[in-house]
């Protein structure tokens, strides 16, 4: 509810997709101390993969998201979840005007190339100089939930906030324009386990939206990312140096330090840790930390 009334003040009066998603960054300081939002101004890296969506460019070329989230129970940082977060916004009022079993459908303008990324969930390479992330961290993943997109949308003056995993978005023509719309008929605020992990598979509202994050639904785990059959030295150090990076510019903030320990990284933050500020930690757009 703190979430939810944040972003009704702060985009108040707002349009377009920017003023929205830097509002929605900063409804997370009402979280207080069990939050740590950080936007990188300008910072719009891009990865290359192999097309997956049967038309369009053979690799397209796009940016990772607009937002990787972070959540973690209090005292349980091993049971930390990631989510890499496309931010749209649209006209329709999607709201929570039917029950979870039902179908909407809802749908909102998107990159097609971005979904086909967050999707399918291909191995990633780098299209700049300036951003490496591991080649598996979206393929190595076991939940779908780690690309999904959110769709700011109008609620009276101001706006909410509706998230849908990228999976189940489809698109209502699938060419060879990159720009299309994607459409969500499948019922929202419903859990469904994959491999003994519950996700929530799409939220109506910032409050649905939270109290899955509550319930640890929102993403997928962390630890088998860094040490399952998919982990690698590359994901455990780029982890690494994005966490380093938030504890150096918020070190009042304790979060970064209890994922870093909670992730059994301490040892690789310690032995990086001279050399952090000679590189920059190639975070996506912006990274939200969240302890509930």
């Amino acid at each position: 509810m703190k979430l939810k009334r944040a972003f009704l003040n702060e985009s108040k009066g707002k349009s377009g997709e920017i003023a929205l998603f830097q509002a929605f960054i900063r409804s997370f300081n009402a979280l207080g101390s069990n939050a740590l939002a950080k936007e990188y101004h300008g910072s719009r890296y891009q990865v290359t993969f192999n097309e997956g969506r049967g038309a369009g460019r053979l690799t397209p070329r796009c940016e990772l998201c607009d937002v990787m989230i972070v959540h973690y129970p209090s005292s349980n940082a091993s049971a930390a979840r990631i989510t890499f977060n496309q931010a749209k916004v649209t006209t329709n009022a999607i709201g929570c005007r039917r029950t979870s079993i039902a179908v909407g459908p809802d749908s909102f303008r998107a990159n097609l190339e971005q979904w086909d990324l967050l999707s399918n969930r291909p191995s990633i390479n780098p299209a700049t100089k300036k951003f490496n992330p591991p080649k598996g961290l979206l393929s190595g993943a076991i939940l779908p939930s780690v690309g999904t997109f959110g769709v700011f949308y109008p609620s009276g003056a101001s706006f909410d906030f509706a998230y849908f995993v990228a999976s189940e978005l489809r698109p209502l023509t699938n060419g060879h324009s990159r720009s299309g719309t994607l459409q969500w008929a499948t019922p929202l605020n419903m859990t469904r386990s994959i491999s003994g992990h519950e996700e929530v598979t799409g939220t109506c509202c910032l409050l649905k939206f939270g109290e899955a994050l509550e319930q640890n639904k929102i993403g997928t785990p962390i630890m088998p990312l860094l040490y399952g059959a998919a982990g690698s030295a590359q994901m455990r150090a780029w982890l690494t140096r994005v966490l380093l990076s938030l504890r150096r510019e918020h070190p009042e903030s304790q979060l970064p330090n209890e994922l870093i320990k909670g992730l059994e990284i301490g040892s690789i933050a310690e032995g990086r840790n001279l050399i952090i500020h000679a590189g920059e930690p190639s975070p996506p757009r912006a990274v939200i930390l969240i302890r509930t």
